[in-house]
């Protein structure tokens, strides 16, 4: 770069700082016109049409040159700005996928890439999204660890097994990527072992938890899936061992899920006074708390009680909005018959 294009480009900057944005838009498009592709006046350029909230315009701007631009890491963070403005969610995933190629690294690119993929966990068109994604860039992890979200929640609404399967493949292949970039797959381990237990394969989900460390952030959690296991399996004593341990690593007591599991054992293990104490200490406002406190109650003949519950449990409107299967509401309407029939069986 010349001299003299330096010396004007500095002075640029100082009109910048002035908030001088009119000045600094008319000179950077003079010396736009003899230098078309310096770096720096697109920059320039690019700042003020975001300050001055021309978002649009800067859009068309940068359309206008190849892609060739985004080399440049203070070009790529105005477009996220103005993309995050706009809130065009599809467009800030595709950039940020597309960037990340060359700044693999980048804290605020890989964290804006979480945060939006995150929007896209549910249906067939998220699915559809999430694969262009990856023809973009084949090596985004959060981007298969989505698709395996996805999956695991059309093999729920549907009933279709076969996409637990798919889930599994999709975690596998987030977890070499991980391990080919030398980081710590335990959070992988833990959503490929849950598909494993949609999809019944128990065995293969305990060897896919023992692959995380006892003492790993994630133990707790791992602790946690085992006792599941274990509980389907009808291995009580084995369950209540694993979530006695969770619930000693879960030292801040967050996961009241935890007192919900530990009381759907003493459910299965027919002892429902202390399965009603464990679901007295998990969540509030939770329907699945509501159902098995209910059928707990229902088994110690206490209908009324158990009534009251289960009519705290609605329909969700999200899964009658996208047609889906509404699990919990359906087997809470067959315990209100059933108490209902119990009832009129004493009368």
């Amino acid at each position: 770069m010349s001299n003299k294009i330096k010396k004007k480009i500095k002075r640029l900057d100082k009109i910048i700082a002035s908030h001088n944005y009119k000045k600094t838009l008319n000179e950077v498009d003079k010396l736009l016109k003899d230098y078309p592709n310096n770096l720096d006046l697109i920059k320039i350029k690019s700042i003020v049409l975001m300050e001055v909230g021309k978002y649009e315009e800067l859009l068309k701007f940068h359309d206008s040159y190849s892609e060739d631009i985004y080399t440049d890491i203070d070009i790529v963070h105005v477009k996220m700005v103005v993309l995050e403005e706009l809130k065009d969610i599809k467009e800030i995933a595709i950039f940020a996928n597309k960037s990340l190629i060359y700044y693999p690294d980048n804290y605020y690119l890989v964290n804006t890439n979480i945060d939006t993929l995150n929007d896209f966990q549910m249906d067939i068109d998220d699915m559809n999204f999430l694969k262009d994604l990856l023809k973009i860039n084949p090596n985004n992890v959060d981007a298969y660890i989505n698709l395996g979200y996805v999956s695991n929640n059309l093999g729920r609404f549907f009933d279709d097994s076969s996409m637990y399967q798919d889930a599994v493949n999709y975690f596998d292949k987030a977890i070499e990527i991980t391990k080919l970039n030398d980081d710590n797959p335990s959070h992988i381990y833990l959503d490929k072992g849950e598909s494993l237990i949609k999809f019944k394969k128990y065995d293969e989900a305990l060897k896919t938890f023992d692959l995380i460390d006892d003492e790993d952030h994630n133990a707790d959690m791992k602790f946690r899936e085992k006792a599941i296991i274990y509980r389907k399996l009808g291995d009580y004593d084995m369950a209540l061992k694993y979530i006695d341990k969770a619930i000693e690593k879960d030292s801040f007591n967050h996961d009241y899920y935890l007192m919900e599991i530990k009381g759907t054992i003493y459910l299965c293990m027919g002892d429902y006074d202390l399965a009603i104490e464990c679901f007295n200490q998990a969540r509030d406002n939770n329907r699945s708390s509501y159902y098995y406190k209910a059928f707990a109650l229902k088994e110690k003949g206490e209908y009324l009680e158990s009534l009251n519950y289960l009519n705290m449990i609605e329909e969700s409107e999200y899964l009658i909005k996208k047609g889906w299967r509404d699990y919990n509401y359906e087997r809470t309407q067959k315990l209100i018959k059933e108490i209902n029939e119990l009832n009129n069986s004493k009368q």
